[in-house]
């Protein structure tokens, strides 16, 4: 039951939560990074648009990293909450 509860508070706080802010904070830091380099130069754009990319890929390949190591972590959390259901 414990495990079960922890599941939803987890989830309800990752829908809910970071998920809102984190969002804000990309969005913004991209609009405000694209009007920086429009307003200093072509150059700055350039590189902003070069560079984009491999931002992208970079974020991807983090959160795929993040969503695997949550899941191993509620599978032990799961395991142990069994264990001591069973020795109580």
């Amino acid at each position: 039951m414990a495990s079960k509860i922890s599941k939803e508070v987890s989830a309800v706080q990752r829908g809910s939560g970071e998920k809102i802010g984190n969002a804000l904070m990309q969005y913004s830091s991209f609009f405000f990074g694209v009007t920086f380099s429009f307003y200093f130069g072509w150059l700055y754009t350039c590189i902003l648009f070069a560079i984009l990319p491999v931002m992208a890929a970079s974020g991807w390949v983090m959160n795929v990293s993040m969503e695997d190591g949550q899941t191993e972590k509620m599978k032990a959390y799961a395991q142990s909450a069994g264990y001591a259901e069973q020795a109580l």
